[in-house]
């Protein structure tokens, strides 16, 4: 059932939205219709209707600036998929390549203390200037968010059988919305890497890359943090394949309908090349690359 403009301003200004984000309505409501058409399960806009504040209403936009990439080319998904004995459900399923590719998708608000200051600051003065100390601490907020995501409750370890299990990861805001590829590739695949693609500017030698196999005495500090988030339940690099980095454009937290770019960091300890190759080809195909 379609969704009409009034129904759509609605749900925006009983989240909190204002007359900024109520000028994305139209082209937004052009999305919600497209999705809600595209073989969707009864109830599936419900959650986004309801939603009651503005971080809720802006993860629902996620999976629908998301989910539309697919309809507007016709390309079938599964939603809220359960994976063998689980009792959580993974938000999409995409078929492609003779993989079984599950999607959870997350988005990954600015720290709240950098929150804090920007509304003080705008209170105060008018304006706000910031500036990131540490461009290391959201590499780390990056992982943590991975390992959260990679909850046990919708993926099962060891891997379910012909399963690739992705993470979609929207990352505009962080870093005061500078984080780019090579942010991505030094939280996943670890600082040579990032090196290796980016240079040498990029690298963060202290970092350990969450799918990373081996550190040295340098990472030391870092793996035992990670290991402490980990509490002794299985690591990602075990049963997830890969991080999906999304990028928006408009990137303004009240950009309710957005373009979206991307990039897939691959967990080649699990997936072989040519099969990562293979879904990057396919993935692009649908949305555009973010490198």
């Amino acid at each position: 059932m379609s969704m009409t403009l009034p129904q759509l301003q609605t749900i925006i200004q009983q989240a909190g939205g204002g007359a900024f984000a109520l000028d994305y309505a139209n082209d937004l409501l052009i999305k919600v219709n497209n999705v809600a058409s595209h073989q969707v399960p009864v109830g599936y806009l419900t959650q986004f209707s309801q939603s009651r504040n503005a971080g809720d209403l802006r993860g629902r936009l996620l999976e629908i600036n998301l989910v539309n990439y697919f309809a507007t080319q016709n390309v079938p998904l599964g939603y809220e998929v359960k994976q063998g004995a689980t009792s959580g459900d993974v938000d999409l399923l995409w078929k492609t390549c003779g993989a079984d590719v599950f999607i959870e998708v997350k988005l990954l608000g600015q720290d709240q203390t950098t929150t804090q200051k920007i509304k003080e600051q705008l209170i105060e003065y008018g304006a706000s200037v910031s500036h990131v100390d540490d461009d290391t601490s959201d590499v780390m907020r990056l992982q943590y968010t991975i390992i959260d995501k990679a909850t046990l409750k919708k993926f099962e370890h060891p891997p379910v059988k012909n399963a690739i299990n992705l993470i979609a990861i929207d990352v505009s805001e962080l870093q005061l919305g500078n984080v780019d590829a090579a942010d991505c590739v030094l939280a996943t695949l670890g600082s040579a890497r990032a090196k290796d693609y980016f240079g040498t500017a990029c690298a963060r030698d202290h970092v350990f890359g969450l799918f990373e196999l081996e550190h040295e005495s340098i990472h030391a500090e870092w793996v035992e943090r990670i290991n402490a988030k980990l509490a002794g339940k299985p690591h990602p690099r075990n049963y997830i394949h890969g991080v999906i980095f999304l990028f928006r454009d408009p990137k303004e937290l009240a950009a309710l309908s957005y373009d979206l770019k991307a990039c897939i960091a691959w967990n080649t300890n699990l997936i072989p090349d040519a099969l990562a190759s293979a879904i990057n080809v396919e993935f692009h195909k649908i949305i555009p690359c973010g490198w």
